[in-house]
């Protein structure tokens, strides 16, 4: 049965922005890992001629593309749970095993089920119109 609430969304927007939100660890990596900038000059080696490619350009747009990809997500999270909940609906949403059971357990959410649920919901539907 889907959700015709507030923030319904069609299966089809509410797959792709849970796919897109499980991607943020992903993307997390990678931007951890791409250093902020590429090797200098090797003296003893021929130079190479440039044909139009820039190492350190091309380094510095992908981090940036993950960097917005990052935020829509964490904005998204913030914006649907507030300073109180935001963190918990961060968590959630980019690891796909995380319940609202362990959320209480681990992390001692603090709220109960019902606003957690219709947080998450706005999540989803904030982030959908985003991407």
């Amino acid at each position: 049965m889907d959700y015709t609430g507030r923030y319904s969304l069609s299966r089809f927007d509410y797959g792709f922005a849970r796919w897109y939100s499980l991607k943020y660890n992903d993307w997390l990596d990678e931007y951890n890992s791409l250093k902020d900038s590429v090797g200098g000059i090797r003296y003893g080696e021929a130079v190479q001629g440039g044909k139009g490619s820039d190492p350190t350009e091309r380094l510095a747009t992908r981090r940036a593309e993950l960097r917005n990809k990052m935020l829509k997500v964490e904005n998204a999270a913030f914006e649907a749970g507030g300073p109180d909940l935001g963190e918990y609906i961060l968590i959630a949403v980019t690891n796909e095993d995380v319940t609202f059971e362990i959320l209480k357990q681990k992390y001692d959410i603090p709220c109960e089920r019902t606003l957690y649920y219709e947080k998450r919901r706005k999540y989803y539907w904030l982030l959908a119109k985003e991407i």
